[in-house]
């Protein structure tokens, strides 16, 4: 069986034709893990970018569990240790080789987390932070403090949307779907690996042990240090919120844990 996905733009059709089988290949027998969706064909000439079919995975899917009226409140906190596992097997793959020899690198190099880049969007977003109920004040705050950089350097590729609904658990492996291509910072195909733990905790919002528990293991796996942490969930929970400025009620939600997180109050 296949799935049809349609590319919403040049970039994804490449990722997802070219990119992914390489990733496939040169590293899926050695993941934990991992399973990286199995590209069945393509067809450049369908819809305005190309369609790809990947096979479709028959296992169990999170997408009836998490929505965004219950930010995963009803998944279970085991999960939480495959999504680290998760984390671990795509720390395998090599950035370097992905970005300066893979013909599809500099796609996905636009599609790169920059932290000064950041900074600077941040800065010239305050008034629409405002707008959310974020004050001049804190935004002051927040920029000082992600600007002393994050001690983890450590970046890693992933589906950019790194989060329960992508997921679907297979008998021995975890599929890892939706491999898609966004501008901007919040989803980025290259990023540093808290700022990925980070966006996986800002969309369990409703589920605070899961939380808990996510934070534990990430730091006794990766030793995460608590101000990386807060950092990476003040950037993504800010882009998150801006995400869903059509629905102020999920938007406030990360506007409430932006603040929380720049108070200190975080889960360790």
């Amino acid at each position: 069986m296949e799935y049809p996905k349609t590319a919403r733009s040049t970039e994804e059709f490449l990722v997802c034709t070219e990119l992914l089988p390489a990733i496939r290949k040169r590293y899926g027998p050695t993941f934990a893990l991992l399973e990286i969706p199995e590209i069945l064909r393509s067809d450049g000439k369908a819809g305005e970018y190309g369609t790809v079919y990947f096979r479709d995975y028959v296992g169990e899917k999170y997408n009836d569990r998490w929505n965004e009226g219950n930010g995963g409140g009803p998944l279970d906190t085991e999960l939480s240790l495959d999504m680290v596992q998760l984390l671990k097997d795509l720390q395998e793959i090599d950035v370097d080789w992905l970005l300066s020899q893979h013909p599809v690198g500099k796609s996905v190099q636009r599609s790169a987390f920059d932290l000064q880049g950041w900074l600077l969007s941040f800065q010239k977003q305050k008034t629409l932070a405002r707008s959310m109920g974020i004050s001049d004040n804190e935004s002051t705050q927040a920029k000082e403090f992600i600007s002393g950089g994050f001690k983890l350097t450590s970046r890693i590729v992933s589906n950019g949307d790194f989060y329960p609904r992508n997921l679907i658990k297979l008998p021995n492996r975890v599929a890892l779907v939706d491999w898609g291509y966004w501008p901007g910072y919040r989803a980025c195909f290259v990023d540093y690996l808290v700022n990925v733990g980070a966006f996986a905790f800002i969309h369990m919002w409703g589920n605070g042990l899961w939380q808990k528990e996510f934070v534990r293991r990430l730091r006794e796996t990766f030793d995460i240090k608590l101000d990386d942490l807060r950092k990476a969930i003040l950037i993504k929970s800010f882009e998150q919120a801006m995400f869903w400025t059509a629905l102020p009620q999920l938007a406030q939600v990360q506007v409430n844990l932006f603040k929380m997180v720049l108070k200190g109050e975080v889960f360790g």
